[in-house]
């Protein structure tokens, strides 16, 4: 959700989500990010859902976010930079009548533990690639949305943009 909110496009989620699940400690991390009152609206719109976790989901959340620190390809080894997509991790996982179909990710090490957990994934980057394929982003407008993401401190390779705008921007 982040890079959505750093190119504003919130409004894109929307499009292709009806709710979306997020924990606490997600909730504060936006918050921590600037977009108080723009996580609040879309909570208030009922289009966000808070959740807590149990002690015993906190847990497991640790033991994951700690599993991704380890991955090879994560960019800071301090385990609690990691808990928010660990604990995304755990709520699909363990709330099964939430019926949460897929889970944003963005993050290299996340989504490679999602995978081997099985867990269904997307990115922001693949949400632009749906919206090209759709007809309402160009290839342009695709590569401008993730510049800005990158320029507001989301590594997104320059290759990754150049590869999604020419295949799925319009």
């Amino acid at each position: 959700m982040v890079s959505a909110f750093q190119c504003g496009q919130t409004d894109l989620l929307k499009r292709y989500f009806s709710l979306i699940y997020i924990t606490a400690s997600e909730l504060d991390e936006l918050h921590a990010h600037g977009w108080l009152d723009e996580v609040d609206q879309l909570v208030k719109e009922g289009f966000v859902a808070v959740e807590e976790l149990t002690d015993s989901e906190k847990k497991q959340a640790e033991v994951l976010a700690k599993r991704i620190a380890q991955c090879q390809k994560s960019a800071n080894s301090d385990w609690h930079n990691d808990l928010a997509e660990a604990e995304a991790m755990v709520l699909m996982q363990n709330r099964i009548h939430l019926d949460i179909a897929i889970i944003l990710l963005d993050e290299k090490a996340a989504r490679q533990v999602a995978s081997q957990l099985g867990l269904n994934l997307t990115g922001f980057p693949g949400i632009l690639g749906r919206a090209g394929l759709d007809g309402i982003l160009t290839k342009g407008e695709m590569r401008q949305l993730l510049k800005t993401c990158q320029q507001q401190g989301t590594y997104y390779g320059d290759k990754l943009i150049e590869t999604l705008a020419e295949n799925y921007g319009r």
